[in-house]
């Protein structure tokens, strides 16, 4: 008797139990959507994974099917929970998208432009199809392989430089466009007034970070150099938006300002071509020894024609002509190959937070500015090749 009432109490405390788990999940059981409540959008293709990496996408927002959500309600079973959370995502798509056309494509007067926003970029994008690799991708899919290049940038400019979660905060706005009136319409509202030119980029710098750009078809003629563009002057943008939020290129460390974007250019895609003044870029092939500038240093130190560390590291970023860009890359070059990127972190800062060039230099690697044109010269001539690299 004792043995039949405890298996009649166990009976009934597990029918307890599945009660109890079907209020939890009403579609546990379903063999549809295997007890999720809602299943993968069919609509996106080969691009779904990318839209779930990402955290909104303009394109995705426009699927008839999900409307953003990326999921779609399983119509074999009835999840309350899950019905309200697609709702709520499809809301929050929808608002992001509104808001996106009201600041960004209502200014831009009938560009088209898509948006993206990643964990730590917002990005609009109205480029046409570009080939990438070996493959002709159109808008949307180059804009997803731009915000992946965004985020891997900052994600190396991080680690490089051992930067904290609490010493790079905010969101980096880029914007790039296909046309000249677009970027004229655009780039003055989202740089505060400091746009509106011919300038291929206009960039702001500090707490509020934006790159504006349009891709002028002589000097951006195809993705690798759009590519290059934006990794020199979103760098930009990371320098100065680490704390504390603040500009180089005024405080007479244009070669701290310009040697580093130029150096993240040579890591990331072999060349330097990208120069921040517009009375730079507009002489006359407006560019130096090809943009590789190892073998360029090289021979200006074999030749003796450098600029004295003195006299360049009192320079705005204005003032420099392009050798001594291609010197500036030199610099930023040596003391991150012998000192690393901490070092160079710390010495940026105490630059940007109105220390002195020759007391920063000190102070974190302990040299004087006339040590330096000896150290330097000496270190390029043991690494550099005064050799062209082959073509």
């Amino acid at each position: 008797m004792l043995r039949s009432a405890l298996l009649l109490f166990a009976l009934a405390a597990a029918g307890a139990a599945d009660d109890a788990s079907a209020q939890d999940n009403p579609s546990a059981g379903c063999q549809n959507c295997l007890g999720t409540g809602s299943l993968p959008c069919k609509q996106h293709g080969k691009l779904l994974d990318k839209e779930k990496a990402v955290q909104l996408c303009s394109v995705a927002a426009e699927c008839k099917a999900c409307s953003g959500a990326l999921q779609v309600d399983c119509k074999q079973c009835r999840n309350p929970k899950v019905e309200d959370e697609l709702a709520a995502r499809i809301k929050l798509v929808q608002e992001w998208r509104q808001d996106r056309k009201t600041k960004v494509d209502d200014i831009a007067k009938g560009q088209p432009l898509l948006h993206l926003k990643t964990e730590h970029f917002d990005l609009s994008y109205g480029l046409r199809p570009l080939t990438i690799g070996k493959d002709k991708l159109d808008p949307h899919a180059c804009m997803h392989v731009y915000g992946e290049r965004l985020e891997a940038l900052r994600a190396q400019f991080v680690e490089l430089l051992g930067v904290g979660d609490r010493e790079q905060e905010g969101r980096l706005q880029v914007f790039m466009q296909r046309d000249l009136q677009g970027h004229q319409n655009l780039a003055p509202v989202v740089t505060d007034g400091l746009g509106g030119g011919v300038a291929v980029g206009v960039k702001v710098m500090g707490l509020l970070s934006v790159y504006c750009m349009w891709q002028e078809p002589r000097s951006l003629p195809d993705d690798e150099a759009v590519h290059r563009n934006i990794v020199h002057n979103v760098t930009h943008l990371l320098l100065c938006n680490l704390k504390p939020e603040g500009v180089l290129y005024d405080k007479h460390a244009g070669w701290i300002d310009e040697g580093f974007a130029h150096w993240w250019e040579d890591k990331i895609t072999g060349k330097c071509c990208n120069f921040c003044y517009e009375e730079v870029l507009m002489q006359p092939g407006a560019s130096f020894k090809g943009g590789h500038w190892r073998p360029a240093v090289r021979k200006m130190v074999d030749e003796g024609k450098l600029t004295s560390f003195a006299t360049l590291a009192a320079k705005n970023t204005d003032q420099l002509d392009f050798p001594e860009h291609a010197e500036s890359f030199a610099l930023v070059d040596w003391l991150l190959t012998v000192h690393g990127g901490p070092k160079w972190k710390t010495f940026a800062i105490m630059v940007k937070s109105g220390k002195a060039t020759r007391d920063a230099l000190q102070a974190v690697y302990g040299l004087a500015p006339l040590a330096v044109d000896n150290e330097f010269t000496t270190w390029v001539k043991a690494n550099y090749s005064p050799l062209d690299p082959p073509r």
